[in-house]
């Protein structure tokens, strides 16, 4: 049965997220976020967690891009105009590269549905931290691990 403010009974949450919008508790992970108009909340009871990971993605090519780019621009050091034009051509793909890299927290359940949380403002070690805490969860939920 719920509580107020909405855990089951006995629930304790163990971590959340930097951004707020995930936790995780004794019993299951909840998603809460509202965006634009839309929301979704979701939860997964730890038992039916199937899987859990950080997903990452950039554009590298970007930066080799940005790389060739200066590689003119030193060759044609004579010309003022190129060369800053092609300073300045290498600098935008460079903060495209920054621009574009993005990451996404995946738990998966057992039946199929999944959370997906973007990572945007979140540090790397507290995802990290938060993946390896959820396994550690369901292994104690499960009795998997001798439960603290």
């Amino acid at each position: 049965m719920a509580t107020e403010n909405g855990n089951l009974s006995g629930e304790k949450s163990l971590l959340t997220s930097d951004n707020g919008v995930l936790t995780l508790s004794n019993y299951r992970v909840k998603y809460d976020a509202q965006a634009k108009g839309s929301s979704k909340f979701m939860t997964i009871t730890l038992d039916a967690v199937a899987s859990c990971g950080l997903v990452t993605q950039s554009k590298p090519i970007l930066l080799v891009i940005a790389a060739i780019c200066a590689a003119i621009g030193a060759v044609v050091q004579h010309d003022r105009g190129a060369l800053f034009g092609l300073l300045f051509l290498a600098l935008c793909f460079v903060v495209a590269y920054f621009l574009t890299r993005s990451g996404v927290i995946t738990i998966s359940s057992n039946g199929g549905e999944r959370i997906d949380v973007p990572t945007k403002g979140m540090k790397q070690e507290n995802i990290r931290s938060f993946v390896e805490a959820l396994v550690e969860a369901k292994l104690n939920f499960i009795g998997k691990l001798g439960g603290k």
